[in-house]
């Protein structure tokens, strides 16, 4: 998988240079995931992670636009110190390579709706009990599914920013708990 993943990303970067229309643009993302899973019995977006990668935008008119985007995204939840839990002893961390498909719509000047699925390729999944780490592979499903909704404001010509939430509609959990992934992230874009 993590060699269709690499042929893949070298397609579209190879397909953003041969566009010679210039409706193709390239897209290099950097930004932050604050993460919960529902169904854990933890409440808070409180496991933050990385989330880093590049795209493709097409044009498909004056305003809207097609995006296809590989994405690092470290998300999970994570227990954290209360007066009623002085001591926090949970922590999911689950690695992916998410691969949204986004149409966005400029309806306001420099301003974007996104609205998008995605595809995620489980790279890692970790329980930790803040002391020791536990292999939780065979208990996360491989593949998440699911839906996105965001806003991207242009900052200039090149960069941008970008705000996302993303959420998970088929179970995560291979036992019988079910969870599902829900993130928001902020990135900063940079657009060829």
């Amino acid at each position: 998988m993590k060699r269709i993943l690499c042929v893949s990303l070298f397609l579209l970067i190879y397909q953003y240079a041969q566009s010679q229309d210039r409706k193709f643009h390239l897209i290099l993302s950097v930004g932050a995931n604050a993460t919960q899973v529902n169904g854990d019995k933890l409440a808070g977006f409180d496991k933050f992670g990385l989330n880093v990668g590049t795209g493709v935008r097409r044009n498909i008119g004056l305003k809207s636009a097609w995006q296809l985007e590989f994405l690092y995204s470290e998300k999970g939840s994570k227990d954290v110190v209360s007066p009623s839990n002085p001591v926090p002893d949970t922590l999911f961390q689950f690695n992916y390579i998410d691969i949204p498909i986004v149409y966005t719509y400029e309806f306001y000047p420099k301003l974007r709706a996104e609205i998008g699925i995605y595809n995620s390729v489980r790279l890692k999944a970790i329980y930790s009990d803040f002391v020791i780490d536990y292999d939780r592979s065979a208990n996360i499903r491989s593949s998440d599914h699911g839906v996105l909704a965001g806003l991207h404001y242009q900052l200039g010509n090149k960069f941008g920013a970008n705000l996302r939430v993303a959420q998970s509609v088929f179970d995560i959990n291979a036992t019988i708990e079910r969870y599902f992934n829900l993130s928001t992230t902020f990135s900063i874009r940079y657009t060829l």
